[in-house]
């Protein structure tokens, strides 16, 4: 069975109907690109920690390209290919304890992230034309399960000895 990969997002609006922030739900894994990182010299007195990581989702573009085309946006990197699908890779930032349990997410965790969007934007000097990248500040992360590796089989792992 594939594992699937989930992605949502919920708009908040405020009572006058504008939109205050965007919430958002995925369920994806974490991959070779995307291990968590730490920062722990952050903060007035440089004793504030953040975790930086990124959660791959596969055939999820329409979902995603929905939110990305409301906010003016793009994500960490998207490829689509016409055999396997596409496939999504979105930044998260955790912060303090959260930061903690980020950081013990190894490669190939499936993880559960929601947190509210966050649009950071390039450096015009570097990248003039970008758009602002789509990121998620965490509010709630889950490990779910560790991703099936696939098991090699060898070729005489069939055979019997004889007596």
């Amino acid at each position: 069975m594939a594992v699937r990969d989930y992605f949502s997002f919920e708009t908040i609006r405020d009572h006058e109907k504008n939109v205050i922030c965007y919430y958002i739900t995925m369920i994806g894994t974490i991959e070779g690109d995307g291990i968590v990182h730490m920062r722990t010299d952050l903060g007035k007195d440089n004793n504030e920690k953040m975790a930086f990581g990124r959660v791959t989702l596969h055939n999820l573009d329409r979902k995603i390209g929905l939110l990305l085309k409301e906010t003016g946006s793009r994500v960490y990197y998207h490829y689509h290919d016409e055999l396997n699908g596409s496939t999504d890779v979105v930044s998260f930032t955790a912060k303090d304890w959260r930061a903690d349990e980020a950081y013990e997410f190894e490669e190939g965790d499936r993880v559960l992230v929601q947190g509210r969007a966050y649009l950071r934007k390039a450096d015009p000097e570097r990248f003039p034309n970008r758009l602002p990248e789509l990121s998620v500040t965490v509010s709630g992360l889950f490990r779910l399960g560790r991703a099936r590796r696939p098991q090699h089989h060898f070729l005489n792992e069939a055979l019997v000895p004889q007596k």
